[in-house]
């Protein structure tokens, strides 16, 4: 009953401001039909988020094998975390599609932990914003004389970026801390009433996966190759309707920008808040539509992310929200 009262506050929320925008004339769905019949936009921009979402399972599973005498099988990892996009994509929270994944990741090794499987998912999420921070990092750092003359919210929003990658390298350097402070730290959760236990258990999961900096690092370079193929796709099928010529340095710095605020569960994969999000992000450049280019991009993605309806109907063993419920309570 929580979930379906949290899916209609959510979705109720991303339809107000969709009709806000309809109203207000910023998001013209005539550009969708426009952009069916201009080329092979939406074809090209459907391939790299498959290409994305197939490559993305390669990421959890050498997470998973830290702590795993199982092999995952690769083909099982993609059927997997297509499961989960569905289940996020079309059902109330983020965390869904999350515990959804680890019921299955559960029938391959019953024998790992369920603090594991939580931290995992945690840190392959973690690893995902990470590359996407730097991407924005780095290219905040390139272009920044040229950036900050734009505008002052422009300016703004690269110092956010700035001391968003900051955080990001930060969070890095608590995964690789030295032993000591990681024992010192362990210790103190021990004496943290009630959660003190379930504290100490994430951490220490969190430190068994920074100990093997090869594989974190395996994982923060496709995490980077990830966000750069989303961040194709989301100029694939916007960049033929853009009302002016936007220089690569502009449009390496918004769209993550935009993906970033996207990430966050507030609406079903980005409803809404994506739309006015990237409105105002092309606006800073002096370019109209950018709610009209999110939503061609959410559409592709929505389409793309509702192919885990099959493998979830086709595959078998089929668990239930009731049990993706049971498991985020427990852990």
């Amino acid at each position: 009953m929580h979930s379906t009262i949290k899916l209609i506050l959510k979705l109720a929320f991303a339809l107000a401001i969709i009709g806000w925008l309809l109203k207000s004339g910023k998001l013209d769905f005539s550009l969708v039909q426009q952009s069916l019949t201009s080329g092979y936009n939406w074809l090209y921009c459907i391939l790299l988020l498959i290409l994305q979402d197939c490559i993305s399972g390669i990421r959890w599973r050498w997470l998973l094998q830290l702590n795993s005498e199982q092999e995952f099988p690769y083909p099982s990892m993609v059927r997997i975390t297509w499961i989960g996009l569905f289940f996020n994509s079309f059902l109330p929270g983020a965390v869904t599609g999350d515990f959804i994944k680890l019921l299955y990741i559960k029938d391959l090794d019953p024998k790992m932990s369920k603090t594991y499987l939580v931290t995992s998912v945690l840190i392959d999420r973690i690893l995902g914003l990470t590359g996407l921070l730097c991407i924005m990092g780095v290219s905040s750092v390139i272009f920044y004389s040229e950036l900050v003359t734009i505008s002052k919210q422009m300016e703004y929003l690269l110092h956010i970026n700035l001391l968003l990658f900051a955080g990001a390298l930060g969070f890095l350097t608590f995964l690789f801390a030295p032993k000591v402070l990681q024992q010192k730290m362990l210790n103190l959760s021990e004496s943290i009433p009630v959660l003190g236990d379930k504290i100490y258990k994430t951490l220490n999961s969190v430190w068994m996966i920074g100990q093997n900096k090869r594989v974190l690092l395996q994982c923060l370079l496709i995490s980077v190759f990830l966000q750069t193929i989303n961040f194709a796709a989301f100029y694939v099928i916007s960049s033929p309707f853009y009302t002016t010529e936007i220089p690569f340095k502009y449009i390496i710095t918004l769209i993550p920008i935009g993906f970033m605020f996207v990430a966050v569960p507030i609406s079903p994969a980005g409803l809404g808040v994506g739309h006015v999000v990237f409105e105002r992000l092309f606006s800073y450049v002096e370019v109209a539509g950018g709610a009209s280019f999110f939503n061609l991009y959410f559409l592709a993605l929505v389409f793309v992310n509702s192919f885990g309806f099959l493998p979830y109907i086709l595959g078998g063993k089929k668990h239930s929200l009731e049990e993706a419920d049971h498991l985020a309570q427990e852990s």
